[in-house]
C-alpha cells in the first residue's frame, strides 16, 4: 500500500537535498518563459502523454524525457493548450502543477511513484530548500503554443526501470521508461 501525506510547512517525505547531490551536476533549466514567446520544445520521442484541464482550458502534456543520472531522475515535460478557455491573453499557467498554490508558483506538485518499491519521490530541494525544478512566473499560452518544465528528483534503485509519473491537474503515467 503507498501512503503519502501533505507538503504544507515541512515535507512529510524525505525529499534529495544539494548536499545528496553528485561533484559533477547539471544546473536545471527554469521554464521563466516570457508570454509572448513559447519555448522551443526539446527534440526527443515522447515517452508518455495525456490531456488535462484547468481554468477552463485545455492542454497535452508530454513527456519527452526520464532519465537517471548517478542518483538523481531529470523529468522534462512540455505543455500545448489544446483548447482556450476565452481568457483574451490566453491560460495562465499559474499554481497549476504545483504542490500547493504560492505566490511563486513551480511544478514542485509532480512526483514519481516507484511502484516496485512502493515509493513516492518528490521534487528534490535545494540548499535553501526550493524545489530543484521550472518556476513559473507570468506564464501565459494560447492555443497552440507550447511549454518546456523540468524537475529533478532521488532515483529509484538501479533495478527500476520504469515509474508511474504524477502531475497535477493531469493525472499519472504509468509505466514512464527512465533512461
Amino acid at each position: 500500500m503507498l501512503v503519502t501525506g501533505c507538503q504544507l510547512g515541512q515535507p512529510s517525505s524525505p525529499r534529495a537535498t544539494e548536499e545528496d547531490a553528485p561533484s559533477r551536476s547539471e544546473p536545471v533549466k527554469q521554464a521563466t518563459t516570457p508570454a509572448t514567446t513559447p519555448a522551443t520544445i526539446p527534440p526527443d520521442q515522447v515517452l508518455a502523454g495525456r490531456e488535462g484541464t484547468f481554468d477552463g482550458h485545455t492542454f497535452e502534456v508530454e513527456i519527452v524525457q526520464l532519465i537517471r543520472r548517478e542518483r538523481f531522475v531529470n523529468l522534462t515535460f512540455t505543455v500545448t493548450v489544446t483548447k482556450e478557455g476565452g481568457d483574451p491573453l490566453g491560460w495562465q499557467v499559474n499554481n497549476a502543477f504545483s504542490a500547493v498554490p504560492s505566490p511563486r508558483p513551480t511544478v514542485d506538485g509532480v512526483h514519481l511513484v516507484d511502484v516496485k518499491n512502493a515509493k513516492k519521490h518528490l521534487v528534490a530541494l535545494d540548499s535553501e530548500g526550493k524545489c530543484v525544478c521550472s518556476r513559473i512566473e507570468a506564464l501565459f499560452l494560447r492555443q497552440d503554443q507550447s511549454a518546456v518544465f523540468s524537475a529533478t528528483f532521488a532515483a529509484p534503485p538501479a533495478d527500476v526501470g520504469s515509474v508511474d509519473v504524477h502531475i497535477p491537474n493531469v493525472g499519472t503515467l504509468a509505466n514512464v521508461p527512465i533512461s
